[in-house]
């Protein structure tokens, strides 16, 4: 996915696509579900980290875990989740990204305006988030990796930019919000275990052990954006996400699966 591409994607409000290039490959095709930040995983996608399978994409801008309870939230995404899977076959591997939104926006606005504890409000994501996973399963769509969600950017004292902006009435940092994400993602990583899913996550990759917060390297040339820079993103995301795929292929799919992956 070029700049261009990248660009005209953040700023549509919902974006779908189906890529039907393997549309005939054995191997298990994927959704790309979730946020916005669901762009670094179909740029893998187009670089050929997951090597010749179909895959679709379906992101909501602006799109919670805590949202995923509600059919009235402003994003609507849980219908529009909902409709995406219900034209999508069985087998096919469910790549969940959501979270960035909450413990960058949601949680702390909640707390200063309604005095909620951070703590409650955790666990509120984290069950609407798992309440959609379990509800998928218990549908017929039973393949799902959880993706950790993507460490804030924004920086501090920022107010400039449709998102900043969006968001000036939070007053937490950027550290506090980056550990917060990094709790979330634990959270995640927990809850996936117990029913047996992947988590796959780039923390490491991402954050600098100096400051605690994300490299500099990851962030976008436009400044304004706080999106990670895609190409840098998907260079972390595509191998790690690439490496838990080959469980939910037939055994003799994934042979064919790894020589394809070594040819690229």
């Amino acid at each position: 996915m070029g700049r261009r591409a990248f660009i005209r994607w953040q700023q549509r409000k919902r974006t779908e696509f189906d890529q039907w290039r393997h549309a005939d490959s054995p191997l298990a095709p994927l959704v790309l579900l979730g946020d916005s930040h669901v762009a670094y995983f179909a740029h893998a996608a187009r670089q050929g980290y997951f090597g010749k399978r179909r895959y679709t994409a379906c992101a909501v801008n602006g799109a919670t875990a805590v949202g995923l309870r509600n059919p009235n939230a402003a994003t609507h995404a849980i219908d529009i989740f909902a409709d995406h899977l219900a034209r999508t076959e069985p087998r096919a591997v469910i790549v969940l990204q959501l979270g960035e939104v909450d413990c960058g926006f949601v949680i702390w606005y909640r707390v200063r305006k309604y005095g909620d504890g951070i703590d409650e409000q955790l666990d509120r994501s984290i069950a609407a988030y798992f309440s959609f996973v379990d509800a998928s399963r218990a549908g017929g769509h039973a393949n799902f990796v959880i993706t950790g969600a993507t460490a804030p950017t924004i920086q501090d004292g920022r107010d400039w930019g449709a998102v900043a902006n969006a968001r000036r009435e939070v007053t937490a940092s950027l550290e506090q919000r980056t550990a917060l994400t990094r709790r979330y993602n634990r959270l995640l990583a927990e809850h996936a275990a117990a029913r047996g899913l992947p988590f796959v996550d780039v923390w490491d990759r991402m954050i600098d052990p100096a400051s605690g917060v994300v490299r500099a390297e990851f962030l976008n040339r436009r400044i304004t954006d706080h999106h990670m820079n895609p190409a840098r993103a998907a260079v972390c995301w595509g191998p790690r996400l690439a490496a838990v795929l080959p469980e939910f292929d037939p055994p003799k799919a994934r042979t064919t699966a790894a020589k394809s992956i070594l040819l690229l």
